[in-house]
C-alpha cells in the first residue's frame, strides 16, 4: 500500500515469519513540514497495532527537518508507551548527522539495514535479505 505525498511516498510493508511479523514504513523523499502529517498517519496507523517493533527504512530519505525529528522522537515515545520501540534503518549521511546534532542519535539507534535492525531485536524474525 503506497500513501503519496508532496515529495514523499510511503510503503507499509511487513517481513518475517507468521507469529513474528515486524511493520515496516518505507519513506522516499524528504521529511519536513510539507511531509509531516502524511509520514505521522502512516506511523499512527502501525503504532496502534502495539508492535513490539517498529522499522522506520530512511534509505529514500536525503533530508530530515526538525519536524521530521520531532516526529520520529514522538514515535518513539508512543511505541515506548506501549511496551516497544522504533528503529530506523538505512539513513543517508544527512539524515544521520541531523539526528545526530538534534541528539536524537540517543533516542533511537539506526542500523545500516533493515534486517540489521531486525536482528538486534529478539524474538523478530529476520528475512533473508540483507541491504537496504
Amino acid at each position: 500500500m503506497d500513501f503519496p505525498a508532496p515529495r514523499m511516498t510511503i510503503r507499509l510493508d511487513t517481513l518475517g515469519a507468521s507469529g513474528a511479523r515486524t511493520p515496516v514504513v518505507r519513506l522516499r523523499g524528504d521529511l519536513d513540514l510539507a511531509t509531516k502529517a502524511v509520514v505521522d498517519a502512516a506511523l499512527t496507523v502501525r503504532l496502534a497495532r502495539k508492535p513490539p517493533l517498529l522499522v522506520v527504512d530512511l534509505s529514500g530519505v536525503a533530508f530530515v527537518g526538525a519536524c521530521g525529528l520531532t516526529l520520529l522522537t514522538d514515535a518513539q515515545r508512543r511505541a515506548r508507551g506501549d511496551g516497544g520501540r522504533v528503529a530506523v534503518a538505512c539513513c543517508a549521511p544527512p539524515v544521520l548527522r541531523a539526528m545526530e546534532v538534534s541528539s536524537l542519535l540517543g533516542e533511537i539507534a539506526p542500523y545500516a539495514s533493515v534486517a540489521d535492525a531486525l536482528a538486534a531485536n529478539p524474538g523478530v524474525s529476520v528475512p533473508e535479505q540483507r541491504g537496504c
